[in-house]
């Protein structure tokens, strides 16, 4: 299952932020709708029960006079207050409308008037709308008052300001959430020069430093980082000037050791047979010491920056035939593709010892080559080696050019196969000349290792 990529910084806040001020404004938005409602609901009640009780005590004046006509009050009374009116008197019931009667006053309601209590309580009514009824008992008649209001302007009114909190909710959310997001640019912005000098130095410009920050909560951001750079290049160069001394000390020792062993290899002949192998292995250790010798000063002019490439016109065929014959076997095949350019300029002799080392290190460790295909590419010169090995494994085609690196199949070959430097310095001889080198499957089997070169030398 393939793992999902945390959020960044800055997509981090922005989420923040925005639920933050999500739930701060819904919070706020639901106190405020229901605390509005509330009051203007309360307010309402309030009011529609004075005029309730008001009405009903002209209701009870008026039903004290004998012959009085019941429907005509309580239609005079709703011509007045834009509400229903609903009377018993007697055993009757009177209403103000044919579209209002007994049975729209809800049964509880008219339980507690017949109690002798006066009430009210919220309804819908059979379209939907809400209904304040409002009921008073007139004892002294005989009879029970019932007012019914309706609250269609009120539910209006409510609807309106819910909507228009949601609204109001999610504009805030967005708002907190460009503000958290713009909070959080601000935060890593000062960060950007430290990535960049941090790439530098990766680079290998280790004179990179940052500039003093005025800020007092990055200023030993900046302190800190400066002084780990200049621990950092004091290491560097400290092992660099102790690999280049130590190199140097031993090709003395070293050069008179291998002529001791040339010497003694012009008498071969005359050295007894039990001998023989000792002085095979030594003489297989002192070429693999001068080897190795050899590879730590190469390594230390790049690190000191001491290598100087000297650029000239290449004619790509020619400097391909000339590699293979130098370091491979006839059985090696040579194609050079219709896109390859016809030259390129490059230091011929560094850009030989790269390949020269690539070689070296199928021989030891694949078998050998099988063949060297030249193509182009806008702008490039491509050269492609393949090996007749299982290949390199996914997991180790970057370590592999690593200094001291050694994959699989170095290990299989044994510890003193090889030095472990071969494909870090083909590596920088080709990336100083603005080219890159990787490895990949061949199309038959085994390694390819591909150099990809500039045409034109970069300025």
């Amino acid at each position: 299952m393939k793992r999902r990529r945390p959020l960044g910084l800055r997509a981090r806040a922005t989420v923040a932020f925005g639920l933050l001020g999500l739930f701060a404004s819904v919070a706020l938005a639901v106190t405020t709708y229901f605390v509005a409602r509330s009051y203007l609901v309360g307010q309402r009640e309030q009011s529609a029960e004075r005029q309730a009780f008001a009405n009903a005590r002209l209701t009870r004046s008026a039903l004290r006079s004998s012959g009085v006509d019941v429907v005509a009050l309580i239609s005079g009374i709703r011509g007045e207050s834009g509400s229903e009116v609903v009377v018993r008197f007697g055993d009757a019931w009177f209403a103000s409308s044919v579209s209002i009667g007994r049975e729209d006053i809800p049964r509880e309601l008219r339980r507690v008037v017949s109690d002798g209590h006066a009430g009210r309580e919220l309804v819908r009514s059979p379209k939907g709308g809400l209904q304040l009824v409002v009921a008073t008992p007139l004892a002294a008649v005989g009879a029970d008052y019932f007012e019914v209001f309706s609250l269609a302007e009120l539910e209006r009114t409510l609807t309106l300001l819910r909507n228009s909190l949601a609204i109001a909710a999610v504009v805030t959310s967005l708002a907190t959430a460009a503000v958290g997001r713009y909070a959080a640019g601000r935060v890593v912005r000062p960060l950007a020069p430290v990535t960049t000098a941090a790439s530098r130095i990766a680079a290998g410009d280790l004179e990179t430093r940052l500039p003093p920050h005025r800020d007092p909560d990055l200023a030993p951001l900046t302190d800190g980082f400066n002084t780990m750079a200049s621990a950092l290049q004091q290491r560097v160069e400290r092992e660099a000037r102790f690999a280049s001394d130590v190199s140097h000390e031993l090709r003395s020792p070293l050069a008179a050791l291998r002529a001791g062993v040339e010497v003694m290899d012009r008498r071969r002949a005359s050295l007894p047979d039990n001998i023989i192998p000792a002085f095979d292995v030594l003489t297989g250790r002192v070429l693999a010491f001068e080897e190795l010798v050899l590879d730590l000063l190469e390594i230390s002019r790049f690190d000191a920056n001491a290598v100087i490439l000297d650029p000239e016109p290449v004619e790509t065929a020619t400097f391909a035939r000339q590699v293979l014959r130098v370091n491979c076997a006839q059985d090696v095949s040579l194609i050079i593709d219709e896109s390859a350019p016809k030259d390129f300029v490059a230091d011929r002799r560094r850009l030989a010892q790269a390949f020269a080392n690539i070689i070296v290190n199928a021989n030891r460790y694949a078998g050998g080559l099988t063949r060297i295909t030249v193509s182009g590419d806008p702008g490039y010169v491509v050269f492609s080696l393949d090996d007749h090995g299982p290949g390199v494994d996914p997991s180790e085609r970057g370590a592999i050019f690593q200094r001291f690196a050694r994959g699989t199949a170095g290990r299989r070959a044994g510890t003193t196969s090889g030095t472990g430097l071969g494909l870090a310095l083909a590596t920088a001889q080709v990336e100083l000349h603005d080219g890159d080198l990787g490895v990949t499957d061949a199309p038959a089997g085994g390694a390819r290792f591909v150099i990809r070169l500039p045409v034109e030398r970069r300025a």
